[in-house]
């Protein structure tokens, strides 16, 4: 309270000393427990990224989201609530100066192919209509990806019937990794690769797919990775 609102009794002045201090006893109350709960809840969540992932991956996945977010909701609340209890005293610690350095660019990777845009100059000068002379470049490098493309690959085998003896002649079907199926090698190896490299469960994937276009059913990508897998390993 600035000094020309105190009041002149003294038992008015230790009743906001008493309130005063209340009010400051409940804030830090509220910033400890807070701070508990934000340890308790930051080892909670180290506990499940170490856990293996399993048949309730998916499940827990969504569990350590809502743990991050309350995390971040109780870090908030015990940032305004240290904030609370520190502004009833003065701080009188010194602050330094910060003064941020400008970020330095790293160069993008140069193994990447580069696919150079030329910007077409005027034929002559917008101002007087004179011959324009090459002074030289200014290169903007913008880092972009091509997404994923889908294709059908049809393997046409033509038959090819014999005048003389009447035979039918005709070139072998294309291997496949699963015996009459569908799936190239490429398809089983990205499912495989999603779902024990990367632990992406099926239905995600299915779902992405069918974002794409592609509709394949769990029970179909379940039944066509075990045998790939089997025939991977052996």
């Amino acid at each position: 309270m600035p000094p020309e609102t105190l009041p002149d009794d003294i038992a008015a002045l230790q009743a906001a000393l008493n309130a005063e201090r209340t009010a400051r006893q409940q804030a830090e109350a509220r910033a400890s427990g807070a701070e508990a709960m934000v340890a308790y809840l930051k080892l909670l969540i180290a506990k499940m990224k170490r856990e293996r992932f399993g048949q309730s991956a998916e499940r827990g996945r969504k569990l350590l989201d809502q743990l991050e977010l309350q995390l971040e909701e109780l870090e908030a609340s015990a940032t305004e609530d240290g904030l609370a209890a520190g502004s009833t005293a003065p701080d009188t610690t010194p602050v330094r100066s910060v003064i941020r350095k400008k970020p330095v660019r790293a160069p993008l990777p140069a193994h990447l192919p580069r696919e150079r845009v030329v910007v077409a100059a005027p034929p002559s000068c917008p101002g007087c209509g004179g011959k324009l002379v090459k002074l030289g470049e200014d290169v903007t490098e913008t880092l972009e990806v091509v997404p994923r493309q889908w294709k059908v690959i049809q393997t046409v085998r033509e038959k090819f019937s014999c005048r003389s003896c009447e035979k039918i002649t005709q070139p072998p079907a294309p291997f496949h990794v699963i015996a009459r199926a569908r799936a190239g090698a490429s398809l089983l190896a990205m499912i495989l690769y999603a779902k024990f490299g990367e632990h992406q469960p099926l239905n995600r994937q299915s779902e992405s797919y069918a974002r794409e276009g592609i509709e394949l059913d769990v029970s179909t990508l379940a039944a066509g990775s075990a045998p790939a897998l089997q025939a991977w390993r052996r």
